[in-house]
C-alpha cells in the first residue's frame, strides 16, 4: 500500500521525539537533581509522586485577600493583585517544601505572621488554594518525580514552526498527552509560515487535522493569524510551549507589543537559542494572559496514565493501544498510512511505564 507521505522522513536522524534523547538527558542530570533533592527537606517521607503534590490546607487563611503568583525568586515572590498591578511578598515558614509555580493563587497577609529580614518586603503569603489546573511533565528521578509548569491556566497553545526547526508531531502529541492529563485546552500554532510555500500544506500535520484539533497557522512577519490567536486569548490564561528557536517570543511581541521580549537566532547547528530562562506572566492589556515558557529540549511522559492514549491516537483500535508492543509499524499487512503514528504511540506507551532512573534511592 501507497503512503501519501512519511511523517519526518527527511529528519528522521534529527527527531528529538526519541528514547535516547531522553535517556541522555537523565543520566547527564540525574545528580544534579539528586543533591537538589536531598537539600530540600520537607514534611514528606515517601516523596511519592501523589503526595509532593499535597497543599496544605488553606481553610484558617480564607479571610486574607488572595492574589495569583506570577513570578517566583530565590527569597520571594511576585503577586498580582485583582486590579492586575504587582506586589513582592515573602513566603511563610508554612509553605516551606511546597512546589509553588506561576498561576497559583495564594492568600497573603499584609502583615508578615513570622519574623522576616527587614530588607525583605514585608507582604507574606501564608497559604496556596487548590489548583484547577496543573500541568507538569515527567521528572528525572524520585526525589522529583514531577516537573511543575504553570497551575490554573485554561489552554496550552503548542507552537511549533515550519522550519527552523523543523515542524516535529512527536513534541505536538506530548503536548497533547499533558494537556489531557491536566483537563486543559489543547491547541497548535504553526509559526514562521510565511517561510513555506502556500502549496506546502504541511501534510506533518494531517494525522492530527483528523481529530479536529484546533490548528492555526501564522507568520508574525506577516501578521497572519495574530488578530485569531488575539480574540482566542481573550478572558483566557494560556501557556505556550514548544522548542528553542520556534519563535515564541516573536509571537507574543506580536500580540503583546509591548511586552518587547528578547529574540534569538538559530544555532548553526539547526537548533534554537533559548531566550526565555523560566516561566513569564504577560498579561494582556484586552483581557487574558499569556505564559510564556522556556524552550523545551525534551518534554517526558514518565508517570501519567496509558488511558490518554486512546484520545491522542484515536485511529488505532483498542486492543493496540493496550498492547502496541506487538505489532511492527512496517508491517505493509496493517495499512497504515503513517507508521510513525505507531511508532510514537510505542514511544509513549513504554515511557509512561518507565521507572525512574534512582527509584531505589530513598531518604
Amino acid at each position: 500500500m501507497s503512503r501519501p507521505f512519511r511523517l519526518g522522513q527527511s529528519r528522521a536522524a534529527d527527531e528529538m521525539d526519541s528514547p535516547e534523547t531522553y535517556a541522555r538527558e537523565g543520566r547527564a542530570q540525574s545528580k544534579r537533581r539528586q543533591q537538589s533533592a536531598e537539600r530540600l527537606l520537607t514534611e514528606n517521607e515517601s516523596h511519592d509522586s501523589d503526595t509532593l503534590l499535597r497543599l496544605p490546607d488553606p481553610a484558617p487563611w480564607m479571610h486574607l485577600e488572595e492574589a495569583t503568583l506570577v513570578q517566583r525568586h530565590s527569597q520571594c515572590v511576585d503577586l498580582e493583585l485583582k486590579d492586575r498591578s504587582q506586589i513582592p511578598a515573602t513566603l511563610s515558614g508554612k509553605l516551606k517544601g511546597v512546589k509553588l509555580v506561576v498561576g497559583d493563587r495564594v492568600r497573603y497577609s499584609p502583615v508578615p505572621l513570622e519574623p522576616t529580614d527587614p530588607s525583605l518586603p514585608g507582604v507574606q503569603v501564608v497559604a496556596v488554594m487548590p489548583r484547577r489546573t496543573l500541568l507538569k511533565r515527567g521528572g528525572i528521578d524520585d526525589r522529583e518525580p514531577w516537573q511543575l509548569i504553570c497551575a490554573n491556566a485554561d489552554e496550552i497553545w503548542a507552537c511549533a514552526a515550519v522550519v527552523d526547526p523543523p515542524l516535529r508531531p512527536g513534541l505536538l502529541e506530548r503536548v497533547q498527552t499533558l494537556a489531557l492529563a491536566a483537563g486543559m485546552g489543547f491547541r497548535i500554532v504553526v509559526t514562521k509560515r510565511d517561510r513555506a510555500s502556500r502549496k506546502d500544506t504541511l501534510p506533518e500535520l494531517d494525522p492530527l487535522r483528523e481529530q479536529g484539533l484546533s490548528i492555526l497557522e501564522t507568520s508574525a512577519l506577516k501578521g497572519q493569524g495574530i488578530e485569531a490567536l488575539r480574540e482566542l486569548l481573550l478572558d483566557r490564561v494560556v501557556v505556550l510551549l514548544g522548542h528553542s528557536g520556534v519563535g515564541k517570543s516573536t509571537l507574543i511581541n506580536a500580540l503583546l507589543p509591548k511586552a518587547g521580549l528578547k529574540i534569538g537566532a538559530i544555532s548553526r547547528y539547526g537548533t534554537g537559542r533559548q531566550t526565555t530562562t523560566s516561566a513569564i506572566w504577560l498579561p494582556c492589556p484586552t483581557g487574558g494572559t499569556l505564559i510564556d515558557t522556556p524552550g523545551i529540549r525534551t518534554l517526558s511522559v514518565r508517570g501519567l496514565e496509558r488511558s490518554l492514549l486512546g484520545t491522542i491516537f484515536p485511529e488505532f483500535p483498542s486492543e493496540w493501544i493496550e498492547d502496541p508492543m506487538a505489532l511492527d509499524p512496517e508491517d505493509e499487512d496493517l495499512g497504515l498510512d503513517y507508521p510513525e503514528r505507531l511508532q510514537s504511540l510505542q514511544r509513549l506507551w513504554q515511557e509512561m511505564e518507565e521507572r525512574n532512573p534512582n527509584q531505589n534511592v530513598f531518604r
